[in-house]
């Protein structure tokens, strides 16, 4: 019956506003329904709901020999929300940046919880080019892709050789006991998972956190992607407030959203428990 319903209500709005002058009306629409599955919610903190579900879990994983990954830490206001509230937590934070690494530096340098790392994360060990506003001294923007600048923000792309690595090394060399990862790399985020797998298995990380937004677009990468390399994992939209909104079963439409969102994974054993 409810089917039924939906169907005849569906049909009657295309029939009635399915034409071009109503485009607005309808965009409108879409884009409310989008804030609802928690797409586009950047407005504040609690909208966005990254930082309520990352404060829910830290205290699940305190522990002085517990890490956190803050890769694309930018200048470390995630990193900050670590420490204000976890007693233990250290975190490891990544940015490939020099100018925004700069200022991340000065800001933890001499904080014995906060090991800061000038490179960017990626499958394999390389030198790339890092694109960013010419006219800034870094932004929350930085990519290695040039269209996620000049194409996305349309502006002209100023160029930065950096050094990437696999941090399946950084943490074996560190001997890491890894806990969360959070990546926020404008469109790189696959390719850090990549570099990360081994850990991932090994350890079985209990919280990876991503961002996924149209730079995703520019590195050909799928949220079902994301899924299928952390099937081990039950991934979740994060919702405002840090409410959780499940992803499977897979359905492409409401899954493949190119736009900003925070997508969380959390081993299944954990939301079975």
């Amino acid at each position: 019956m409810k089917f039924k319903l939906l169907k005849l209500l569906s049909s009657l709005h295309a029939k009635i506003f399915g034409r071009p002058e109503c485009s607005r009306f309808n965009e409108i629409l879409v884009l409310l329904g989008l804030k609802g599955l928690g797409v586009r919610n950047y407005g504040t903190k609690k909208l966005s709901g990254e930082i309520p579900f990352t404060k829910s879990v830290l205290l699940k994983i305190d522990g002085p020999n517990n890490t956190i990954l803050d890769v694309g830490a930018n200048e470390g206001n995630f990193t900050q929300e670590v420490l204000n509230n976890s007693d233990f937590l250290n975190v490891v934070a990544v940015e490939p940046h020099p100018r925004t690494f700069e200022r991340l530096y000065n800001r933890y340098v001499h904080n014995d919880r906060v090991t800061l790392l000038n490179i960017g994360a990626g499958d394999r060990d390389a030198t790339l080019s890092l694109f960013d506003y010419s006219d800034r001294r870094g932004s929350t923007h930085a990519s290695f892709f040039r269209e996620a600048i000049e194409e996305a923000h349309h502006v002209t792309a100023a160029e930065w050789e950096v050094p990437v690595r696999k941090l399946d090394d950084v943490v074996s060399e560190n001997e890491l006991q890894v806990v969360f990862v959070k990546i926020d790399v404008e469109g790189f985020e696959f390719n850090v998972l990549k570099g990360l797998g081994e850990t991932i298995r090994r350890q079985k990380v209990p919280y990876i956190l991503i961002e996924f937004n149209e730079m995703n677009i520019y590195s050909g990468t799928f949220l079902r992607n994301f899924m299928d390399f952390l099937d081990d994992y039950e991934p979740f939209r994060i919702l405002p407030y840090g409410r959780l909104l499940g992803l499977r079963p897979y359905r492409p439409f409401f899954a493949e959203i190119f736009t900003y969102q925070n997508i969380v994974f959390i081993r299944k054993e954990l939301v079975l428990s």
